[in-house]
């Protein structure tokens, strides 16, 4: 899909794989400043014109994010851990998630990644079917800017896996690793 010239990493993900017919629910964790109200206005536009060409349907949610500078005396973990609640709050029994986890504060990406563990832990045949994190250079003078879209639900599946490893068997899981891994 490298000819697309898609603004947001979400779409390529959402254009690959949408079929006609699909209802699909986009959750976006979003502080309401001017920059990222503006880009929701083009995420929603450009997800919208890929809906309406796969004749699917659509939902937008917005999860609201702290402002990391007006309400800098309010960022602490429990701010992070309310927003991965609500995040899982919206996945529901059967969902299949495709998440792009390239914008925002650090922490409410990690606060997705582990509202997106949970879930698939605790719902019904809820799969991670596709993670990626777009990587952005904006060049340097005349060189152009590019984009990489890395896949890292490897690192996911991955991430179940150590969570199973118990105290003193190290040198057990390092071996899986290794064999996952290569």
């Amino acid at each position: 899909m490298a000819d697309k010239p898609y603004l947001f990493p979400i779409s390529y993900l959402v254009d690959a794989n949408i079929s006609a017919d699909d209802e699909i629910v986009i959750i976006t964790g979003m502080n309401q400043t001017d920059t990222p109200k503006e880009n929701y206005k083009h995420l929603v536009a450009e997800v919208q014109q890929i809906l309406d060409e796969h004749h699917a349907k659509g939902e937008f949610i917005v999860v609201d994010e702290l402002d990391v500078n007006a309400d800098r005396d309010y960022l602490d973990s429990l701010s992070f851990s309310t927003f991965m609640k609500e995040v899982a709050d919206l996945i529901q029994d059967g969902d299949q998630i495709y998440a792009d986890m390239t914008y925002g504060l650090k922490s409410y990406t990690l606060a997705m990644f582990i509202a997106m563990n949970y879930v698939v832990k605790a719902c019904r045949n809820v799969e991670i079917k596709q993670m990626i994190y777009a990587q952005f250079y904006r060049g340097d003078n005349d060189a152009p800017s590019t984009i990489d879209i890395i896949d890292i639900t490897t690192l996911f599946r991955i991430n179940s896996i150590v969570n199973q490893a118990t105290p003193g068997k190290k040198q057990e899981m390092d071996q899986l690793l290794s064999f996952m891994i290569g």
